[in-house]
């Protein structure tokens, strides 16, 4: 097998791009990273397959960055091209956005000589991880494709069921709040524990018919969970293989959001005034960590809708008691929506996602690069129970001193144990997140605040792109 390819090769050939081309994987959030090349000023190449081409044929995003279009077709025909030969890319000269239609999406390692020629960017979403990565440990995009990512390519598979150190190891590192985990053992008919567990469950597994999806089976407690998963292994719809690779974790109670932030290398070379030598005081950080939580930068908020759970809760109770003797419902995600938290919620929240930002940098350098999601269940409850902390860092001296309301900032309770809203992380995106899409084309509330402008994902992740290309820093922001 070839060797990892090393970020050093990566910065290197990323240091002599002149005019980078944004390489789009054709699925996922595609159309927002296309938004951002066109209103950034990119060239940009998607890549798809026949079957799916006909959302960006549909879709166009083409003219000049704050270009007035009325007349659509015009402007289609001027900038867009549409090949199915990589070579046929580089021979036309007067295009700005190229679609590239496969096969299959592994074609596209054919053309890698190809799309070096183009001096191309690789920006990450969850369908090049899972189409193109080979195996749970994303091989080949570690190994065989050698094109700069705007992102961290070894974090990629972190999100996969199955690796050694998963989001939860380092979620550990960071001392944030995570569900319980529970140990099983895989029989020929489901699963069994060894003692009762009298806590809601949830089993969450790969999709034994679409590897790329994910299975999730709810319980009231461990023998609910044993009794739906010996169905579920009955109907075909799970095997011994796939529950040897799942999970099972503590549901943990309350509202499910997608943070959705970006990182930004840049920011956290930069100086910020009286803002970073205050926040490593107020956080007893130092000066370079301070600067590294200010540059993670939150953008906006989303929630799923999955099918077909959401379609079982909207009917009526006595209905759906009955359809759920006869179904374990499935949870595909269907749709996002944009959701706003209550501001207060906010300091930990971003708490907890710098501490998580901060153990990638330390276990898994140069850690996550540009576009991630902080995905969280919101519950209520002790703090102590979830070893929430009121601080962005571990310290050996936490444990021991006293912790009180004021020091969470909640500051109309009282007695001694201290309740409040706890972010639970249940699951992480190192890449441009899918509920991003609902910001095409209106921004995120928390970016366009801060940047004044309307900003979607896919606009700051082609801003950084600009920012760094000015600033010939392109290689801090590749692996």
């Amino acid at each position: 097998m070839s060797k990892e390819i090393s970020r050093e090769e990566m910065q290197e050939l990323a240091r002599r791009y002149k005019n980078p081309v944004l390489l789009i994987f054709g699925s996922h959030s595609a159309i927002d990273a296309w938004y951002g090349a066109r209103n950034y000023g990119f060239k940009s190449v998607i890549y798809t397959t026949k079957s799916r081409s006909i959302i960006y044929m549909q879709n166009p995003i083409v003219g000049l960055p704050n270009e007035d279009i009325e007349d659509l077709p015009d402007i289609v025909r001027r900038d867009l091209i549409v090949a199915y030969d990589a070579k046929d890319i580089i021979k036309k000269k007067n295009w700005r956005t190229a679609l590239l239609i496969l096969d299959k999406y592994t074609d596209i390692f054919k053309y890698i000589d190809d799309l070096l020629e183009l001096e191309p960017l690789q920006i990450p979403n969850r369908a090049f991880a899972t189409y193109l990565g080979g195996d749970r440990y994303l091989s080949k995009i570690e190994r065989e494709f050698p094109i700069p990512i705007v992102g961290s390519r070894k974090l990629l598979k972190v999100e996969n069921k199955g690796v050694e150190r998963d989001y939860y190891w380092f979620a550990r590192k960071a001392g944030i709040p995570i569900p319980k985990t529970y140990e099983f053992e895989v029989t020929p008919t489901g699963i069994h524990f060894k003692e009762p567990i009298d806590e809601p469950l949830v089993l969450k597994a790969e999709n034994p018919r679409r590897k790329f999806e994910r299975e999730f089976i709810f319980a009231a407690d461990s023998q609910d969970l044993e009794e739906k998963v010996e169905k579920e292994m009955e109907k075909g719809n799970l095997n011994q293989e796939v529950l040897r690779r799942a999970t099972v974790e503590q549901l943990v109670l309350g509202p499910q959001a997608n943070f959705n932030f970006f990182f930004s290398p840049l920011n956290a070379l930069s100086e910020w005034g009286d803002l970073d030598d205050e926040f490593a005081r107020i956080h007893n950080l130092s000066l370079e960590e301070a600067r590294v939580c200010l540059a993670n930068e939150l953008l906006s908020i989303d929630e799923r809708r999955e099918t077909i759970f959401d379609g079982i809760r909207r009917l009526p109770a006595d209905v759906q008691i009955k359809l759920l003797k006869k179904i374990v419902p499935s949870f595909e995600v269907t749709f996002h929506a944009i959701l706003s938290v209550r501001e207060s919620l906010l300091k930990e929240v971003l708490r907890c996602a710098d501490a998580f930002l901060l153990a990638t940098r330390e276990y898994e350098p140069p850690g996550i690069i540009g576009a991630w999601a902080f995905q969280v269940v919101i519950t209520w409850d002790r703090v102590d129970k979830y070893g929430l902390r009121p601080t962005i860092k571990m310290d050996v001296s936490i444990g021991t001193e006293v912790k009180t309301p004021e020091s969470y900032g909640l500051f109309d309770t009282g007695g001694k144990e201290v309740y409040a809203h706890i972010p639970v992380m249940h699951d992480i995106a190192f890449r441009h997140g899918g509920g991003t899409n609902v910001h095409i084309g209106i921004g995120g509330q928390y970016s366009n605040a801060k940047y004044n402008r309307r900003m979607s994902t896919g606009e700051r992740i082609a801003l950084e792109v600009r920012r760094a290309l000015k600033k010939e820093k392109l290689d801090l922001i590749v692996t």
